[in-house]
């Protein structure tokens, strides 16, 4: 009788270090705060990174936030699904979300969103709830111009199609993409660019991306957070979704409000 005990403790203290080191990170959300430097006075909110399938933050507690912050935009970083359509369904309820906030909302695609055969489905799911997906393209705004620029890792990027605008009232410049590693690529100037991808190594252990080949900024140990690049200033989302492994380690999943002033 003593040793079921002892298996049945061990069992459940196992069970609890899991939850907590690896599956409350999943759920315990993480709002950061982002100060950037710029002549329109805007707030942003960026998602990245849904992976819908794995998203264990509810949807609900993103809709509150969402109202709480009266953000002027909200971008979507890429990665919507983790590879196939039967995950629509759960993706719609959150964009449904997304179009009851009222907020303008402008996306890109990511790596994974590209797994599926017929890309097209999900930008139509995306266009049907008021979602403006950018492919390479911009759009000008009274005081800014944004800009999305298609996913690098996978090849879909046009930087020349992108920027293919003058300005000559120097407005500031707004760029989403998926992939961040295309700010080494970038000559064009730009006041903020947001990206995701890396999800802040999602398991954060020492020389995993020495290992895992995620590209350049990631072997350089640039993997989250904001950073000053020649051309302009940068940011990469943690995430709020998981790819692979529907787990986290010493990584919290993130929602970012980027305060432009």
């Amino acid at each position: 009788m003593e040793i079921v005990l002892i298996i049945i403790i061990s069992v459940l203290a196992v069970a609890i270090v899991w939850d907590v080191l690896f599956l409350l990170p999943t759920r315990w959300l993480k709002v950061e705060r982002v100060k950037w430097d710029s002549k329109a006075k805007k707030k942003v909110i960026q998602i990245s990174d849904l992976h819908i399938k794995h998203l264990r933050v509810p949807i609900t507690t993103l809709k509150q936030l969402i109202e709480d912050e009266q953000p002027d935009y909200v971008f979507l970083t890429g990665d919507f699904i983790d590879k196939n359509e039967k995950e629509f369904p759960k993706l719609e309820r959150f964009l449904t979300m997304i179009q009851q906030t009222g907020v303008e909302t402008y996306a890109v695609l990511g790596n994974h969103d590209r797994y599926i055969e017929e890309v097209h489905k999900l930008e139509d799911v995306l266009r049907k709830y008021q979602v403006h997906l950018l492919k390479n393209e911009y759009v000008e705004k009274e005081d800014l111009f944004i800009v999305g620029i298609d996913d690098f890792c996978q090849g879909r990027h046009d930087i020349k199609r992108s920027f293919q605008f003058s300005n000559p009232l120097n407005k500031d410049i707004l760029v989403l993409t998926h992939d961040p590693d295309i700010v080494d690529d970038l000559k064009e100037s730009y006041t903020m660019l947001v990206s995701g991808h890396l999800h802040g190594k999602q398991v954060n252990v020492p020389f995993l991306f020495k290992v895992a080949d995620m590209g350049r900024l990631a072997k350089r140990g640039i993997y989250k957070g904001q950073h000053v690049h020649s051309n302009g200033t940068f940011y990469i989302s943690k995430g709020i979704g998981q790819s692979r492994w529907n787990i986290r380690f010493m990584v919290r999943s993130e929602v970012t409000i980027h305060e432009l002033s």
